[in-house]
């Protein structure tokens, strides 16, 4: 047996407009953004039945290449998740 341990803080969505980030900042916002909508289509297409899940792409993201064990096979997964109404 083998076992794999994964803990990802996803920073989460980085909007210019509340931020007012700039240059380097406001790419790597970019990039925050783009990993979570690449995770979010992964999770989608695997809570899909298997027949009509088709093809799934982790190839979007590194963080989704890097999860990839993870969310694929027989593999038990734990999602801690804290939210805020906050408006920043």
């Amino acid at each position: 047996f083998t076992s794999d341990l994964t803990i990802v803080d996803l920073a989460g969505s980085e909007s210019v407009r509340l931020t007012c980030a700039k240059g380097k900042r406001q790419q790597e916002g970019g990039y925050v953004n783009k990993s979570l909508l690449a995770l979010s289509r992964v999770v989608e297409s695997l809570s899909k039945p298997k027949n009509n899940a088709g093809f799934i792409n982790y190839r979007d993201s590194k963080l989704t290449l890097i999860l990839k064990s993870s969310l694929s096979g027989n593999a038990q997964i734990a999602i801690i998740c804290c939210a805020t109404t906050s408006n920043l």
